[in-house]
């Protein structure tokens, strides 16, 4: 009987200690660790803290962490240059088993709760000097503390995270809202990380979010999307409502940052399917099987301006920008599907803006990779399109990915074109109004780089007559006689070939102004052939 007393007496002293006083115990000594290990940088406050050290279960209430603005500036050059503060309302444990981890430096868990986290972060200049960073293992960070961690399940609902990037004169916010996530069969020892089954030593990674907002480093755009679903056991992540959007309409933007283009691009539906993480960690290297692109419109703008300034920066294109990432991005092929490209440039002269539109855009991209190692630094892109609305369009381009001038290779072929549907392009533009005009074919193809393109097409055509224009205050335009005539006897061609001749090829040379777009340069090069083949010389 006095031996049953004893057990009855250490069990509820056990149950009575977890329950009822472990808060001034180790809630103490949490607050006091999270105090010296941070340099008196931080403070972290508890409400309630128990456990049950016969079911496991523990439970820490209004969890905030706080940072000392005071302590950072003294710590000076020592200063952590990125700053965390939060609110949690609850933190639950199940599964704890604490004497294994006392007694043999084993922390198993089932399952840890994090919800409702309204986490903030701040980001400073780096004031420490760059030094080679060491890189880790999670072990070799935490082999003193545990010799062995498992944690069935991890999981956080309803996060709110706001960073704040200090780094720039102009002080801009990453907002995401509503993010959820899980982690599925953690295990981290001396060999977990050899481990092949596992990404990041977990068997299973969840993130789903509603809304994530990342202004660029001037704020006069902004990456914004709708949601995203990443499961790294199925290897899939899937983006809706993916957006490059400028931060003011088009004229404003031009004004404000003192650029000549502006655009705007959405993606409805992103997915990559076959995405491999693992050698993200220590390799900084990510592989996609394949990418889906699934309706969206472009839309870019641009203010015709030719500045005698030709050897100013020139902004880099889309695939520059690809190798430019800071981390491997290989991925096998991207599929597109019902994209639009809106292209509008506005001509100064006559305050008009005129456009080319490309419809309902599919294709395939292929072998896009930044790996400088890789066999082929040749990636390849076929589309298919509706110039206009009325006419099919065939694309295809090389891309050199090692290039460091961008080089790139274009070629096309149009089909049957009523050229009276590009009224509203080129009257705005060039001041001239196509009576008549059929295309029965157009072929070109053309290199470039960063500066300049070069190459030749075969525009056949027939019936062309066009009326010259200027511009007038009362009707918008007014015809010029004498030019029309001129125009149409003198100095074009009303068809290709002439009877009797032989067919004329137009040649395209086009030279880039700092500032100007890759949409920008890819139709005004074709414009250029355009002019070739129909002008006298």
């Amino acid at each position: 009987m006095g031996v049953f007393a004893l057990c009855l007496l250490i069990v509820l002293s056990l149950w009575i200690v977890g329950i009822f006083f472990l808060k001034p115990f180790a809630g103490q000594k949490i607050q006091r660790a999270v105090y010296e290990k941070s340099d008196q940088l931080y403070q972290i406050q508890l409400n309630e803290l128990t456990y049950n050290p016969f079911t496991g279960k523990a439970r820490i209430t209004d969890v905030k962490l706080q940072a000392d603005t005071a302590r950072r500036r003294q710590l000076g050059k020592e200063a952590p240059d990125l700053i965390f503060e939060g609110n949690m309302p609850e933190i639950s444990v199940q599964g704890f088993h604490l004497f294994s981890w006392l007694w043999g430096k084993k922390l198993s868990v089932e399952a840890i709760v994090l919800n409702q986290f309204d986490l903030r972060l701040t980001q400073f200049p780096n004031t420490k000097p760059d030094e080679p960073e060491v890189q880790k293992t999670p072990y070799e960070m935490l082999n003193k503390q545990f010799e062995h961690v498992k944690i069935g399940r991890i999981q956080g609902d309803d996060w709110t995270v706001k960073q704040v990037d200090r780094r720039t004169k102009k002080v801009r916010t990453l907002s995401i809202q509503k993010l959820s996530w899980k982690v599925d069969d953690l295990l981290i020892d001396e060999k977990g990380h050899l481990d092949t089954t596992r990404l990041w030593y977990a068997k299973a990674i969840e993130v789903n979010l509603d809304s994530l907002v990342l202004p660029n480093q001037d704020l006069s755009a902004s990456v914004q999307v709708k949601k995203i679903q990443l499961s790294t056991a199925d290897k899939r992540l899937q983006i809706e409502g993916l957006g490059s959007i400028p931060s003011y309409p088009r004229m404003e933007y031009v004004r404000r940052t003192g650029n000549t283009s502006y655009t705007k691009a959405v993606v409805n539906h992103i997915e990559l399917a076959g995405l491999d993480l693992s050698k993200y960690w220590l390799q900084k290297k990510v592989k996609v099987g394949v990418v889906t692109l699934e309706g969206g419109l472009v839309n870019a703008f641009e203010v015709r301006s030719r500045s005698s300034k030709m050897d100013g920066p020139r902004k880099p294109f889309p695939h520059q920008l690809y190798q430019r990432l800071p981390f491997q991005l290989d991925i096998d092929s991207v599929k597109v599907r019902q994209v639009d490209i809106v292209y509008d440039e506005l001509n100064p002269k006559t305050n008009q803006t005129g456009n080319v539109n490309f419809r309902r855009i599919k294709g395939v991209i292929v072998s896009l990779s930044n790996d400088s190692l890789r066999k082929s630094n040749v990636c390849k892109a076929d589309f298919q399109a509706s110039f206009m609305g009325v006419s099919s369009l065939q694309t295809h381009f090389t891309f050199d990915m090692r290039s460091p001038r961008g080089q790139y290779t274009c070629a096309a072929e149009l089909a049957t074109l009523d050229l009276r549907v590009l009224k509203p392009t080129f009257k705005p533009l060039a001041l001239m109004d196509i009576e008549t005009g059929i295309v029965d074919r157009f072929q070109f193809r053309f290199s470039g780089d960063q500066v300049k393109t070069s190459g030749s097409g075969t525009l056949l055509y027939h019936d062309l007559k066009v009326k010259i224009l200027k511009p007038d205050e009362k009707k918008g335009f007014k015809i010029r006689d004498l030019f029309t005539f001129a125009a149409n006897k003198v100095l074009m061609y009303e068809s290709n070939p002439m009877p009797k001749k032989e067919v004329r090829q137009g040649k395209i040379s086009y030279e880039r102004i700092p500032g100007e777009s890759f949409f920008g340069i890819l139709w005004r090069s074709v414009r250029s052939c355009l002019s070739d083949s129909a002008l006298k010389t």
